[in-house]
């Protein structure tokens, strides 16, 4: 570590914050197009809020989701359903990258002549939650309102395929998504680059990908110690040095966990979050949901 490349870490870390800002500015143009006008600071404010939550509770990423819309929700006054409808619009508008970055890393592991079956696996449970996802929307929909605490308008689901049929809105947030993936893919590269690891870019490609499943299956808050062990994995099955393997997901542990969780916290103290976290908690405790978290 001592002697990895300062200069492409710190290009690793600017990479990592153009990706949220990315994401921020989607969810305005989503929020918009719902009649809800967020500022792009406070979206991007928003982001980083969502991956503290993630960060420290055991969530698989819903509690961060949840923050934001919470966030939104104290910034701007906006009707609930609306703030969680542009959110389960961006989860949709993913499938197509999500899709993209599956078979591409399923090719290149093909091609490379390693071994699939892993990545056959993890494909076949991706592509299996994004078709529930899309046909139980609107179950997750009520779910999801009764997490928040909030009422569940049917009429939502109506707001939400009215969304769904504009096809400029989903082909500007699919592309905004895929550029995320290229950035996170570029990221892992730069990291790579840091510790002295030179490999073809399909292989981060697909560790990239592995990368999301690890994250998804975590039961432990923030992932810590299996996102760790399985991206180090990953990159040693991908012919990474276990020293250079375990580098890089330090380095990328370091960005997006320690870094990432420190900025969300200063956003929490200083902005809207730290109102929109007590409203959550709130919510929780009246629906039963608290995450086994400090007060």
């Amino acid at each position: 570590m001592q002697s990895a490349n300062k200069l492409y870490i710190l290009l690793a870390l600017a990479v990592y914050i153009a990706s949220v800002a990315v994401y921020g500015l989607r969810w305005v143009i989503v929020l918009r197009r719902a009649g809800v006008r967020l500022r792009l600071r406070d979206a991007v404010e928003a982001y980083l809020a969502g991956i503290l939550v993630n960060n420290i509770t055991p969530s698989a990423r819903a509690g961060g989701e949840l923050m934001r819309i919470a966030y939104a929700y104290v910034k701007t006054g906006a009707a609930p359903a609306k703030l969680l409808n542009s959110v389960v619009f961006e989860r949709i508008s993913e499938a197509v990258p999500v899709v993209a970055i599956a078979v591409a890393a399923l090719v290149e592991v093909l091609l490379s002549g390693g071994r699939a079956r892993g990545l056959i696996i993890g494909v076949a449970l991706m592509l299996a939650a994004i078709g529930l996802g899309v046909k139980y929307w609107d179950r997750l929909l009520e779910m999801a309102s009764g997490r928040l605490g909030f009422s569940y308008d049917p009429g939502s689901e109506a707001a939400l395929q009215r969304l769904l049929r504009d096809r400029r809105l989903l082909t500007v947030a699919a592309a905004l998504g895929a550029a995320v993936w290229v950035m996170d893919i570029f990221r892992l590269y730069l990291e790579a680059l840091a510790v002295g690891w030179r490999a073809p870019l399909g292989h981060f490609v697909t560790a990239s990908f592995l990368y999301l499943i690890i994250g998804l299956v975590a039961v432990t808050p923030g992932g810590v110690g299996i996102v760790e062990g399985g991206l180090a994995a990953t990159f040693i099955a991908l012919g990474a040095e276990p020293k250079q393997a375990l580098a890089i997901t330090i380095i990328e542990r370091l960005i997006s966990y320690v870094i990432a969780s420190v900025l969300g916290l200063v956003v929490t103290l200083i902005s809207g979050a730290g109102r929109a976290w007590t409203l959550l908690k709130s919510r929780w405790r009246r629906t039963g949901f608290t995450p086994r978290l400090g007060a």
